[in-house]
C-alpha cells in the first residue's frame, strides 16, 4: 500500500466530490420520479431517523477512530477494536429496532411504515455508516486516490442501476434499498482490495 501526497489526495477529494455532485443531481431527478411521492416520503423518512440514530449511536467514535488510526499507522488492533465496536453497536440496534417493531411504541416512531422497510431502512443506515468508516480507514491509511476512485466507480455503478430500474419502471421502495445495498457491498470490495 502506497501512500499518496497531500496534494493529490486533495485534488483528488475535490474532484471526487464534484463528480459526486453531478451524479447526486442525476439521481435526485430519476428517484422521487421512480419511486413516487409516498415512497420517496417515506424513504426519506425513514432514511433520515436511522442517520440520526446511526449517529447517535456512533457518538463521536468514528472520528476518534480516525485520528487515532491516523496516528498510529502501524497498530491493526485499532481496526479490530473499531471493527467489533461496530458489529455489536449493528447488532444492539438492529436488535432494538426488531424489538420496538413489535411493540405499540412502533406506530409513534414510525407512523404508516411497514415493519419490512423499517427493516431495510435500519440496515441501509448501519450500511452509510460503515461506508464512512471505511472511507476513514483509507483516508488514514493515505489512500484517498484509489479510495475515491473506488467511491466514484460505485456512484456510477448505482446510477446505472438506478438509472435501468427506471426505465424499465421497476424502480419501487424495495429495489431502491437492494440497490443501494449491493452499491455498498461492490464500494465495500474495492475498498478492501486496496
Amino acid at each position: 500500500m502506497t501512500e499518496d501526497s497531500l496534494k493529490k489526495r486533495y485534488i483528488f477529494k475535490l474532484t471526487s466530490n464534484i463528480i459526486g455532485l453531478i451524479i447526486s443531481l442525476f439521481t435526485q431527478a430519476i428517484i422521487p420520479r421512480g419511486l413516487g411521492p409516498r415512497a420517496y416520503g417515506d424513504f426519506s423518512f425513514l432514511s433520515n431517523f436511522f442517520n440520526q440514530v446511526v449517529g447517535f449511536f456512533d457518538m463521536g467514535t468514528s472520528i476518534g477512530f480516525y485520528t487515532k488510526l491516523s496516528q498510529r499507522q502501524k497498530e491493526t488492533d485499532i481496526v479490530v477494536f473499531y471493527t467489533w465496536f461496530a458489529i455489536a453497536t449493528s447488532l444492539l440496534l438492529f436488535l432494538i429496532v426488531l424489538v420496538v417493531s413489535k411493540t405499540p411504541f412502533a406506530v409513534k416512531i414510525w407512523p404508516d411504515q411497514i415493519d419490512f422497510y423499517v427493516y431495510l431502512s435500519a440496515i441501509w443506515g448501519i450500511l452509510m455508516w460503515y461506508s464512512q468508516i471505511l472511507t476513514k480507514i483509507v483516508d488514514a491509511y493515505g489512500l484517498t486516490v484509489s479510495g475515491e476512485m473506488a467511491r466514484n466507480i460505485q456512484k456510477i455503478l448505482g446510477l446505472i442501476l438506478i438509472g435501468i430500474l427506471f426505465f424499465y419502471d421497476k424502480l419501487n421502495l424495495k429495489n431502491f434499498f437492494f440497490t443501494t445495498m449491493c452499491c455498498f457491498y461492490f464500494l465495500e470490495s474495492l475498498l478492501f482490495g486496496l
